[in-house]
């Protein structure tokens, strides 16, 4: 039963860290004035990144 909890504690840790650079990156992108198409690399960056700490 802890297991699942932890499980459950780091998910959603790992998809709040994510959202973070995620938005991060939305505002550098908006302030560099650079949206199209950089907003593509910060989605794969998104993923990767996502899916890199959801292995552990």
């Amino acid at each position: 039963m802890s297991g699942e909890k932890d499980r459950e504690k780091r998910g959603k840790l790992v998809h709040a860290v994510t959202t973070g650079v995620f938005l991060i990156g939305l505002a550098i992108l908006f302030y560099l004035d650079a949206f199209w198409p950089w907003i593509l690399a910060l989605v794969g960056i998104f993923i990767i990144l996502e899916a890199l700490l959801k292995m552990k």
